[in-house]
């Protein structure tokens, strides 16, 4: 390489832009979920602890404030669904947080496979928590149901699994 070279990338985020947005999903999130203000205070006091020293683990004590808060409020469906997106948000957000240092830029393309597998992962589980929540309000005479279903799909997946497997030995 010579003098005059250079070397090109994508856009790129500041490390400063991952605290951010970790810092943004726990205020965001404490607001909404958390109806008592001392936990409100609490998540978003961890949640800059988390922000600012990520080695601290603080963003995940965050976590727990913000569910604290929900069980003294009693289950919602709604308020349940995002903060399943919450804690997901927090724990990757953590995660990367955890692994870009000071002062380092993240090109973007880089956290397309983050992306993509925080969006898989929530089209999965927020379809089953609103069967669970719809379950769970529904009283007795849905259960039944919902020990068929999980069967199904738990049967379903076994087959996938071992149909997969097969493949790949082909």
């Amino acid at each position: 390489m010579r003098a005059n070279d250079s070397v090109s990338t994508g856009i790129a985020l500041s490390w400063l832009v991952l605290r951010a947005m970790l810092l943004a999903v726990v205020v965001i999130g404490a607001a909404v979920l958390s109806p008592l203000i001392g936990w409100l205070i609490a998540a978003v006091a961890l949640g800059v602890i988390g922000a600012a020293l990520p080695q601290s683990f603080a963003a995940w004590g965050s976590v727990a404030c913000l569910l604290i808060g929900m069980m003294i409020a009693g289950p919602d469906l709604g308020r349940t669904m995002l903060a399943v997106f919450v804690v997901h948000a927090v724990h990757v957000l953590t995660t990367l947080n955890l692994v870009v240092p000071v002062g380092a830029r993240v090109v973007v393309g880089a956290l397309r496979p983050t992306l993509i597998r925080f969006l898989v992962v929530q089209a999965i589980a927020q379809p089953l928590t609103l069967l669970v929540m719809l379950g769970a309000t529904a009283g007795v005479a849905v259960i039944p149901w919902a020990v068929v279903a999980g069967a199904a799909a738990l049967l379903a997946l076994v087959f996938l699994l071992i149909s997969s497997m097969k493949a790949a030995e082909d």
